[in-house]
């Protein structure tokens, strides 16, 4: 399997120019795009896309979550700037909460204490958290299809939904998170995969019975998980 990273996240808004706005005053991002998408690239690591959607995403839980410097700073920082948030919590040996986006997404703020201050407080996206109904079988899903191990397991808790079991896989920076069969929804491509050799992974899909659509040649392909959620891969080099 020639999959190798994660390539982009994928949010739908509604107004493109004030989840700009926001994110670069908050903080300090830039996003460019056009009327339709716009892109927030990191030094390294996946990129962060909005796109335009009259139909918003609903999210049991933060989506994703942001690396940065000096967690503490930023917060104080995002307080003053009259932003919506919670307090600072200890997760093992990171300092994150969450703080509200303009499409009512509860973003979380990963960081370490030890870190020095830095001109730009964010470093990188942490990944992507992705709903599912049991994780057992996504997990199995997930390891079967796309040869992927499984990093670590975790709980943490929900404001709304208490108690919810994770587990990421490795070197896709995706986190699978069990939730209620009544909050699952489909989530119509949440994410973009990057593979070194298209077709090759394109044929053992196929081969494993998975479900392919939209193919192109060349360039990309879309799958869709055993939760029913629409996954693109593209080529990369």
């Amino acid at each position: 399997m020639a999959i190798k990273q994660l390539n982009s996240i994928r949010i739908p808004c509604r107004n493109l120019q004030e989840t700009k706005e926001w994110y670069k005053d908050h903080l300090q991002l830039e996003a460019k795009g056009n009327q339709e998408e716009v892109t927030i690239s990191f030094a390294e690591g996946a990129d962060l896309v909005f796109y335009k959607s009259n139909v918003t995403q609903e999210y049991p839980f933060s989506p994703f979550n942001i690396n940065v410097n000096e967690p503490q700073y930023l917060h104080r920082d995002l307080f003053l700037k009259g932003a919506k948030l919670t307090d600072i919590d200890d997760f093992f040996d990171m300092l994150c909460y969450e703080v509200t986006d303009p499409n009512n997404i509860q973003i979380g703020i990963v960081g370490w204490e030890e870190e020095a201050k830095a001109k730009n407080p964010v470093t990188k996206l942490g990944g992507y958290f992705l709903p599912v109904k049991s994780l057992e079988d996504a997990s199995f899903w997930y390891k079967t299809h796309l040869n992927v191990e499984q990093l670590y397991d975790f709980s943490f808790n929900t404001p709304m939904y208490g108690e919810m079991r994770a587990l990421t896989l490795d070197h896709l920076g995706i986190t699978l998170v069990e939730i209620p069969s009544d909050l699952h929804n489909v989530i119509e491509h949440p994410f973009t995969l990057g593979s070194t050799n298209l077709e090759e992974d394109l044929k053992s899909l196929q081969q494993s019975g998975v479900e392919i659509e939209e193919s192109t040649p060349g360039e990309s392909f879309y799958f869709k998980d055993q939760e029913g959620h629409k996954i693109q891969v593209q080529l990369i080099s």
